[in-house]
């Protein structure tokens, strides 16, 4: 389930994958090598971030890669969950990036689209824990009660 208002509706995501897919074919995602290289130096990055934790290994679904990544920290806002997903982005990101937030029950996940002219990765970082869980909840009640609610 989704909720609250993500940075660039799904559909507008969706729209421009779409567009990419038709303009450098579907071949463009689903190189399993570069994939796997991919997917391999994404969670090396997210080994590395302070505060962070990779759980299990990255899934590859349908030429799209997931990452479940635990945090540590509390989030007070978007902007902290966005600068701790860009700040992931900034090192994995190619020529092309595209980046929609999610609001899910368990977390925030950030779907993109990153590549080059040759090859492409389709993926998810999901930031989850009880931390991601508790502002995904608050930012929820905020949406509703609007700005007189103080958390």
């Amino acid at each position: 389930m989704t909720g609250g208002q993500s940075s660039l509706p799904e559909q507008a995501f969706d729209d421009v994958v779409d567009y990419l897919l038709k303009r450098f074919g579907d071949a463009w995602i689903s190189d399993v090598r570069a994939n796997q290289a991919f997917a391999r130096g994404t969670a090396a990055i997210l080994r590395e971030a302070e505060g962070l934790h990779l759980i299990g290994e990255p899934e590859l679904d349908d030429h799209t890669l997931h990452f479940n990544v635990w945090i540590d920290f509390p989030v007070e806002d978007v902007i902290v969950a966005d600068d701790v997903a860009f700040s992931i982005f900034a090192r994995l990101a190619e020529d092309i990036f595209l980046s929609a937030r999610v609001f899910e029950d368990r977390g925030l996940r950030y779907r993109f689209l990153t590549g080059t002219g040759l090859g492409g990765h389709l993926g998810s970082i999901h930031l989850t824990g009880p931390h991601a869980a508790e502002f995904v909840t608050m930012h929820r009640l905020r949406m509703i009660e609007g700005s007189q609610y103080n958390a």
